[in-house]
């Protein structure tokens, strides 16, 4: 699909995948970008897992993943349950300050990958 990003499945889920670990600030840009793009292509809400594991955070990054955030709700995509890997304490306190979406912060892939599947088969009130 992308340098960046693809999608996985699991237990039947389809989850797209953003592999960001280690890189750049402008490698993690083109990889939120190209999650941006997959997103808007797909036209509905699909689940996210992002490994941002080793990555320095800097305030491009975290405006970049508020652009893909607002980009899919500006056409009218609902929010699906997202998983993030890989942020250091503090920077889990930061982005559940900007998360506008159900979000969750876990400590691998697999415990993420679960957490989806459970969350995506939770009712939700939209």
């Amino acid at each position: 699909m992308g340098k960046y990003v693809q999608f996985i499945t699991h237990k039947g889920k389809r989850i797209l995948y953003v592999n960001a670990v280690g890189v750049s600030e402008a490698e993690c840009l083109m990889a939120f970008e190209e999650m941006k793009q997959a997103l808007l292509k797909e036209g509905t809400g699909v689940l996210v897992l992002a490994d941002v594991s080793h990555l320095k955070m800097s305030k491009a990054i975290v405006d970049k993943a508020k652009e893909s955030v607002a980009a899919t709700k500006a056409i009218g995509i609902k929010d699906k349950p997202n998983a993030v890997v890989g942020l250091t304490r503090l920077q889990k306190g930061v982005a559940q300050l900007f998360a506008s979406k159900e979000i969750h912060f876990a400590d691998t892939v697999d415990e993420a990958k679960e957490w989806l599947v459970k969350a995506d088969d939770k009712p939700r009130k939209d």
